[in-house]
């Protein structure tokens, strides 16, 4: 299950979404996997964490993608992080987060925030998929937040990475 923003959703330009956004990207990449997508544009941890709890959740796996939203608009993403995270493992999800994508023009308080969400990771024993160690191209964006198809493309593999590491028996 996918939970995020217009990054993990494969959003940009405000209604457009990639011609192979990250969750058809995912199935493409593991085909034994059964993709629920639940992102959305502009979604922040604390909205997302606010219906979270009472959610149905069925899959092995939950990727959480916010943190850029809430670094644009100032908004704690820890405390929301940690409750997501904290409740799936209660369900007896195996979580992954992932870090922020780089962006044209930095957002304020990106890299603070992608710091945050690797602690949260490693607190609660949570994956983390490392979206700030990719490679970053400038030509490569959907516009001055999201990223085109490859830099999309390159963040899904992280979490394929992460995705085998912590379940090796699913890799095709």
């Amino acid at each position: 299950m996918l939970y995020g923003d217009s990054i993990l959703h494969g959003g940009y330009g405000g209604n457009l979404r990639l011609a192979e956004p990250p969750a058809a990207a995912l199935k493409r990449l593991r085909p034994r996997y059964t993709i629920d997508d639940r992102t959305a544009n502009g979604e922040t941890a604390t909205t997302r964490a606010a219906s979270f709890a009472n959610e149905k959740r069925e899959a092995r796996f939950v990727v959480i993608g916010h943190g850029i939203n809430d670094a644009a608009l100032s908004l704690p993403v820890e405390a929301p992080l940690r409750s997501m995270i904290a409740t799936a493992m209660r369900e007896g999800r195996v979580v992954i987060v992932t870090g922020l994508s780089r962006q044209r023009i930095p957002v304020p308080g990106r890299d603070k925030y992608d710091a945050a969400i690797r602690k949260v990771a490693q607190d609660t024993g949570a994956g983390f998929a490392d979206w700030g160690a990719e490679e970053f191209r400038a030509n490569e964006m959907a516009d001055i937040l999201h990223p085109a198809g490859a830099y999309s493309q390159r963040l899904s593999m992280r979490i394929v990475q992460t995705l085998d590491r912590l379940a090796p028996d699913c890799r095709v």
